[in-house]
């Protein structure tokens, strides 16, 4: 390949993917979080009006209980159009980063923030920013790659749908470094040059979005307000251990009885209308709500009031414990929302709980007890997600914790074996099952064992195999270049001419030799053995 032509290449398969598309995907989707966020701290609030109002008026307590089975009703509508605006937000994104399901990109938007903003109206325990935050961006992302990039668009799409989901994350969370790692970490479980700069790119171009806007609107950006002011002596870098100790076997019970809560509605709900699954949880939301606001609700205006005020240990175990199932419900039922905060919630509450038992036994000052409460909240969050890393600069970035870097970081790496040792499924591989699950019932899965050519100008030329986002379940077994046949990540970055040996497994046989053209050029997939 001659100068000129590795020069467009590099044009039309890195910078237009990677910055420019990328780059207006994540200023789009600040644009769109902004609105989001404004919108629903409003729906919040007037939803805790009407739970306070219920709460000092109980005569009133049935109509608010139906209020929440009607709005029941237009959520399970919402979702008979839209499946894959159900659930937490970010373990669709993920799946749809990494090519396991498909969507229709401007309905997911739609309904997703429709959806959203009447669970939270209801006092929803699922989180108001981080989830759908993330599925927009991923929509915006695909929208982007679709309308601009119409004829390479399934070679790009997977790319600038990353981008737009960590400049969600980033905007929801005001975390910008975390919210790089989770797309890499999280995301697809893999760091790639590419990926790396379509993030950055979009993460950029959202925050800067986002700052404008607030400026202008004189809004708030920040998650949380508040300051860890107090550093731990090293003396006392233990104390860590058993928050991370509870931490990691909370998030083993969290995780199966989320997987039980799955099977058990699987089976005595496998055919029933999505209405009767969400009203039940909305009116038993409805109800907790009525009597105590602080069990439901997105949990952030709880991390707030556990940061500034001591809280009884035996309250905090309560709460701990309603909002877990509420949550697990909540979710399982499809009601659109974020799991993030909710998470960070549980751990908050097992902080808390540990530094009250600390101050009271004389163990701890009362002074460290904002810094256990951020230490579970990060140790937490890294059992449940698996995403240690992730975790640990969201901590520094959001949660104050750079003056406690070393015992957050502790934290974080005893929950995390914890939960590596005794095999603890992310909380979000549990929600993707169900996504994957629904997306492909009923087809056929087939291998298939081809070989196929790197034609001239292509998205694979001047890559390495490693850094392709290639379908689901594809594997480079073999690259050969000339008479020259290697192991695909000796190869070397690919060249035109070179062909490779590809094995995979897939449910959409025709959609993979469609993604695998985009990539290598059109070309006969499945006529070469």
């Amino acid at each position: 390949m001659n100068r000129r032509k590795r020069v467009w290449n590099h044009v039309t398969n890195i910078i237009l993917p990677s910055v420019v598309f990328s780059g207006v995907a994540g200023a789009v989707t600040g644009a769109l979080i902004f609105a989001f966020r404004v919108i629903s701290e409003h729906v919040i609030e007037v939803s805790r009006e009407i739970f306070l109002f219920a709460n000092q008026n109980p005569a009133y307590i049935p109509l608010v209980v139906a209020g929440a089975v009607l709005v029941a009703l237009v959520v399970s509508l919402c979702l008979s159009y839209s499946p894959h605006s159900r659930g937490g937000g970010i373990p669709t994104a993920v799946a749809l980063m990494r090519g396991l399901i498909t969507f229709h990109w401007l309905r997911n938007i739609i309904f997703v923030f429709t959806s959203a903003l009447l669970s939270y109206l209801c006092g929803i325990p699922l989180g108001n920013d981080e989830g759908p935050a993330v599925q927009i961006g991923t929509a915006v992302g695909s929208g982007t790659t679709r309308v601009l990039g119409r004829k390479h668009h399934l070679a790009w799409e997977r790319y600038v749908m990353t981008g737009g989901a960590t400049a969600g994350f980033a905007v929801a969370t005001g975390a910008p470094m975390a919210a790089v790692l989770f797309g890499l970490e999280e995301g697809h479980r893999r760091f790639s040059p590419l990926l790396l700069i379509s993030s950055l790119t979009s993460v950029l171009a959202g925050m800067g979005t986002l700052k404008v806007l607030c400026y202008f609107a004189d809004f708030e950006s920040a998650l949380f307000h508040f300051e860890v002011v107090e550093v731990l002596p090293l003396s006392l870098t233990w104390v860590a251990i058993p928050i991370a100790l509870l931490c990691g076997g909370f998030a083993y019970v969290f995780a199966k009885t989320t997987r039980l809560v799955r099977t058990v509605m699987h089976r005595i709900a496998k055919n029933v209308h999505p209405f009767f699954k969400v009203a039940p949880v909305f009116a038993l939301v409805a109800l907790v709500g009525c009597f105590s606001y602080a069990c439901i609700g997105t949990g952030h205006s709880l991390i707030e009031a556990l940061l500034e005020h001591r809280v009884v240990w035996y309250l905090a175990l309560a709460l701990l414990l309603a909002r877990s199932v509420l949550v697990i419900l909540s979710n399982d039922v499809g009601a659109t929302g974020g799991l993030f905060t909710p998470l960070l919630v549980c751990g908050a509450l097992i902080g808390s709980i540990t530094a009250e038992v600390m101050i009271l036994t004389n163990v701890l000052e009362s002074q460290y007890f904002m810094l256990l409460v951020v230490i579970g909240m990060a140790s937490f969050f890294s059992a449940s997600v698996r995403t240690p890393l992730t975790a640990a600069v969201f901590s520094v970035e959001v949660l104050s914790g750079f003056h406690n870097v070393l015992p957050i970081l502790l934290a974080v790496l005893i929950s995390y074996i914890i939960v590596e040792t005794i095999g603890v499924t992310s909380i979000n591989e549990i929600a993707m099952e169900r996504e994957v699950h629904k997306q492909h019932k009923g087809r056929t899965h087939r291998a298939f064992d081809v070989h196929v050519t790197v034609l001239p100008g292509t998205f694979a030329v001047g890559k390495e195999p490693r850094d392709i986002l290639w379908p689901p379940f594809c594997h480079v077994l073999s690259v050969r270049k000339g008479n020259d046949e290697k192991d695909s990540y000796e190869g070397g970055a690919l060249r035109e001419g070179d062909i490779l040996r590809l094995n995979f497994t897939t449910y959409d046989a025709a959609r993979t030799a469609e993604e695998l053209c985009a990539i290598l050029g059109e070309q006969e997939i499945y006529g070469k053995k």
